[in-house]
């Protein structure tokens, strides 16, 4: 259950563990182990993980908000010209302060199990120094839990739709033909985002879950499908 409902704070808030780097080496282990017994399954190149409440384990107890799917503003932008017989039209919208949980990372940088890895696992911890980022190989079951490992910027500005077009005169017809246009249009050309996932783009949706209960969820990107970029040639005839 990655989204919580309390009062006073955003609907379907990112709810985890908060992370403070890799353990690099024994020493740091052993420093975490004297100051919180309870993470005896920690070795070097696990999450280091933050024990909010001091009771020397990491578990429910220790859960915060994490991430607001919510944006502070969004922002749309129309723009219409023409010059002669030449006819132009632009729109812009972005998102900007939301949040977004990507469950890819789980997927292709969790490695708890046998399965096609993404490239990032390449730059895993395999010794002290070589990452404070993505942890070992097969690690402790707490470093694949919900957390803020998987929690990024999910802000984007995004062409949405470009159309030029060409009116060709009606003399060059005869006026048989009233208005003949030839126009191009794209669709999605261009996303700028940090974000890692294929499209920040996630909005919400509801899910039925094991117990037939629907769960709703906002901001939670579990490998959405793109929307894709699409490039149109049309002809507008009026007679």
């Amino acid at each position: 259950n990655i989204s919580r409902i309390t009062v006073g704070e955003p609907l379907f808030y990112f709810y985890g563990l908060q992370t403070d780097g890799i353990y690099q080496n024994d020493t740091e282990v052993a420093e975490v182990l004297t100051a919180n017994p309870g993470q005896s399954v920690v070795q070097p190149g696990d999450i280091r993980f933050i024990d909010l409440n001091g009771d020397g384990m990491i578990n429910a107890d220790d859960k915060t908000k994490i991430g607001d799917p919510y944006p502070d503003f969004m922002l749309g932008l129309n723009l219409t010209a023409a010059y002669k017989n030449f006819d132009f039209n632009l729109f812009i919208n972005g998102s900007y302060g939301n949040d977004v949980y990507n469950t890819n990372i789980y997927d292709l940088q969790g490695m708890t199990r046998l399965f096609n890895a993404g490239t990032e696992v390449l730059n895993r911890w395999t010794g002290s120094g070589t990452s404070n980022t993505i942890p070992r190989a097969l690690g402790a079951d707490q470093n694949a839990g919900a957390s803020d490992r998987y929690v990024e910027d999910g802000s984007y500005t995004r062409l949405r739709n470009l159309v030029i077009g060409y009116t060709i005169p009606t003399s060059v017809f005869n006026d048989a033909i009233s208005k003949f246009r030839i126009y191009v249009s794209g669709q999605n050309l261009i996303t700028i985002t940090d974000y890692s996932g294929l499209d920040p783009e996630i909005g919400q949706y509801s899910l039925n879950n094991q117990n037939t209960r629907t769960q709703f969820e906002i901001g939670i990107d579990r490998g959405n499908y793109p929307q894709p970029k699409s490039v149109l040639l049309g002809l507008q005839l009026e007679f």
